[in-house]
């Protein structure tokens, strides 16, 4: 039987404004009344998470920051594996780009993240500052590059984070994961970092493991290639017909759209497989 969703946000469950269809929403309450675990695998930080979370009507698990955090349904703190990120930001100002850094401000206090002073904002960059106005704050991240951070990242067009990426690399051989996905921001795309075993699946395994629960008992989806490891992981991966081609390859089952609520095939899916599991 299928005991745990896993399920991405941006792409997968969540729409505009961080809400959830209805037909997508009641579809999932009636799973998760029936005993499937629901659990958000994301990359955003917990706050954003949690609008989405409230739009779905019923408190959950979250794996934020890419799998750097775990969140328990009462937003409490279940594991949080945070790094010095100086290689990252001494990476980002060789190359020209201003890199973010992102805490768990929801347990600790202070500001969400911190955005690198040490260079002039790019537009991405001051738009991201000025779109959470409130929740972010500047700072010399080099000489304050202690180990509270989660993951971090930037905006830059794809080009520019290619040599980004490249230059962490080659300073700092194995030491860091980079995925880089689209963003609604115009003509860049996002970078995240974050430590080289730290991705969705590992996040989503230690709660598996909190949860007791198996790969082969999990369903996981996702749209784009920050959720490959968890598609991968689970022995029910799966890929929204809005998503990367490349994730399409790894996926057990592509459902449906993200906005035209592909998310009720995976519910099937899971109805038809736990209800065949309990005639047996």
């Amino acid at each position: 039987m299928i005991k745990m969703i896993a399920l991405d946000l941006d792409g997968t469950l969540a729409i505009d404004n961080h809400q959830v269809s209805p037909a997508t929403r009641e579809a999932l309450t009636i799973l998760h009344d029936g005993g499937v675990e629901v659990v958000i695998a994301t990359g955003r930080r917990y706050r954003t998470t949690r609008y989405v979370i409230e739009n779905l009507g019923f408190d959950v698990f979250a794996v934020c920051n890419g799998g750097a955090l775990i969140k328990n349904a009462d937003t409490e703190t279940l594991h949080a594996e945070t790094f010095d990120i100086a290689p990252v930001v001494e990476a980002a100002r060789a190359t020209g780009l201003n890199i973010f850094s992102q805490r768990d401000a929801h347990a600790t206090g202070g500001p969400d993240f911190y955005v690198d002073s040490g260079l002039p904002f790019s537009a991405a960059i001051a738009r991201y500052l000025e779109d959470n106005e409130g929740f972010g704050e500047t700072t010399d991240l080099a000489a304050n590059s202690n180990d509270e951070f989660l993951v971090a990242g930037t905006f830059a067009p794809v080009t520019e984070l290619e040599k980004f990426i490249d230059q962490l690399h080659r300073s700092a051989p194995g030491v860091f994961n980079t995925v880089m996905v689209n963003h609604k921001y115009p003509d860049v795309s996002y970078c995240e970092v974050s430590q080289a075993h730290v991705d969705k699946w590992h996040g989503l395994g230690k709660l598996a493991d909190h949860k007791s629960v198996a790969p082969e008992n999990m369903c996981a989806v996702g749209d784009d290639m920050n959720d490959l490891p968890m598609i991968k992981g689970v022995a029910h991966g799966v890929a929204m017909g809005n998503g990367h081609p490349t994730l399409k390859e790894h996926a057990q089952l592509i459902c449906g759209d993200n906005k035209k609520d592909g998310l009720l095939d995976v519910v099937r899916y899971i109805e038809d497989i736990n209800a065949r599991a309990e005639d047996q």
